[in-house]
């Protein structure tokens, strides 16, 4: 830091650090929380966020997740929820987004230097040196993957045993974040926050399963675990009987066809959604968010290659046909994958190899991270009851297994000949648990037959495979048949 940074920001054309904290901390003027739009409805995800937050392990908190998912709502109402019911004197609490144009304006050498200063402007509304505060400080920073080597700043607070806990927030993935997190370890915890999920959505558009969904949300299932399992269905059987299972079906294909995506909700039609998805979801994400990784010289390879996955959820990846659709070439294609794959927008499913340890694989399944990207591709409603519902109900099912607690891989399976197929196998340690998605009024003993093969192949003592359908609920080993809205509500 240079020996006087007042001067150096100055001559840096920045002359009032005050008045920008100010403006994204109006509760330091009013004493009160007075941020307009924060909603009321609180994610699943507050509560683990509000618990490390009060928490005593002097740890950073992280929430990570893809673009427009509501990492600043969390952040915002974690910081409403400490004025105004946990009673934080407000000058005790600092917010800032570090894509705010008064830090990116500057060479990524001064950028330190500036958010040093912030920190120091806190320090006089705090009424006190940081270091030596004897109450905790709140330090809320979004989308803190914009600040260069972001890392090392909050390393060193934490090392120093600063009584500030670090809120930080950032539209990347782990990967993105892995080298700066390597640096944190043992520093940080971090909350993954996807799209709404099922249980979210409903909960959100229908209050009156709201206790209920919120009580659930407490509960940790264990997909490895059989016990597990059938103690969740028994819990959902408790409030859901089967004659409502139709009701279900219904909410699982409004969120089908509206997504997890809030600010989307609200958009009259599809053509301006489809607009908001191109910008926000294929071409910010490349410009902005990945060339914090590389330096991406020919973006439109990378648009295509994000608009033909998010069109065709669920299908095989052919490399050839693609780069020569885009014409590009395979190799060209094959760099760009993992950097996509980094933004989680889309995952990628290999296919079953029978090893503990994933190796790379010529064979592969793209899936959107969310509905609303095919929908904003492909102008096709995602609806369950039209000619996509396979695919629909597949792609919703791979999106609730990616966020199974202890699920390490997720592949699909294919026997040699080609005659029996599983949709995802979940590896939960050393067990592999079959999931067959089969959303359909009828379902025949061929997929049944499918699992029970995979299973005297590579079950163990008390295996089991789940047939998603979709309204034969039947929890009976080994074999658990469960209608897709039941299976949704599991994560």
């Amino acid at each position: 830091m240079p020996k006087n940074p007042k001067k150096y920001l100055e001559a840096l054309g920045i002359h009032n650090l005050r008045q920008s904290l100010v403006a994204y901390n109006p509760w330091w003027k009013t004493k009160s929380f007075s941020v307009p739009g924060v909603p009321d409805f609180k994610r699943d995800a507050f509560i683990q966020a509000m618990r490390h937050t009060e928490a005593n392990h002097g740890l950073a908190l992280l929430i990570n997740g893809p673009r427009r998912v509501g990492k600043t709502t969390i952040i915002n109402q974690v910081i409403r929820c400490l004025i105004e019911e946990k009673k934080i004197p407000v000058n005790r609490i600092l917010f800032f987004s570090l894509d705010d144009p008064l830090i990116q304006q500057l060479p990524q050498k001064d950028q330190g230097t500036l958010f040093e200063a912030l920190l120091a402007q806190w320090a006089q509304v705090a009424g006190t040196a940081l270091r030596t505060s004897p109450n905790t400080l709140y330090c809320f920073l979004d989308e803190v993957q914009r600040l260069s080597r972001w890392e090392l700043y909050i390393k060193r607070y934490i090392d120093l045993r600063y009584p500030i806990r670090f809120i930080i927030s950032g539209s990347a993935s782990h990967t993105i974040f892995r080298k700066s997190l390597e640096s944190l370890l043992g520093r940080l915890v971090d909350i993954s926050l996807p799209p709404f999920t099922f249980r979210e959505f409903v909960r959100y558009h229908y209050p009156e399963h709201g206790a209920f969904l919120s009580k659930l949300a407490e509960s940790v299932l264990d997909i490895g675990e059989v016990s597990s399992v059938i103690q969740f269905n028994r819990r959902l059987s408790e409030e859901i009987k089967p004659s409502a299972i139709q009701q279900w079906n219904l909410y699982a294909d409004e969120y089908a066809q509206k997504g997890g995506f809030p600010q989307l909700w609200m958009m009259g039609t599809a053509a301006e959604r489809s607009a908001f998805i191109d910008q926000q979801f294929v071409e910010r994400v490349t410009l902005e968010d990945l060339r914090l990784v590389k330096e991406i010289r020919r973006p439109e390879i990378f648009h295509q290659f994000l608009r033909y996955a998010f069109a065709r959820t669920g299908d095989e990846m052919n490399m050839e046909k693609l780069a020569g659709l885009i014409q590009t070439s395979r190799v060209t294609l094959s760099e760009a994958l993992p950097l996509l794959l980094q933004t989680e927008l889309i995952r990628k499913v290999e296919r079953f190899t029978g090893k503990p340890v994933r190796l790379r694989s010529t064979h592969a399944k793209l899936y959107a991270a969310d509905l609303m990207l095919m929908q904003g591709i492909t102008k096709i409603i995602t609806s369950l009851e039209g000619e996509e519902r396979g695919r629909i109900a597949e792609t919703l099912a791979h999106n609730v297994i990616r966020l199974f607690p202890g699920v390490s891989d997720i592949s699909y399976y294919r026997e040699p000949s080609g005659q029996q197929e599983i949709d995802f196998i979940a590896r939960v340690g050393s067990r592999a648990v079959p999931i067959e998605i089969a959303y359909k009024n009828q379902t025949d003993s061929h997929h049944r037959d499918s699992m029970r093969a995979f299973l005297e192949v590579h079950g163990k003592q008390n295996s089991f495979g789940i047939l998603v359908t979709k309204e034969v609920w039947k929890i009976e080993q080994p074999i658990l048949e469960m209608p897709l809205p039941i299976f949704l509500l599991t994560a």
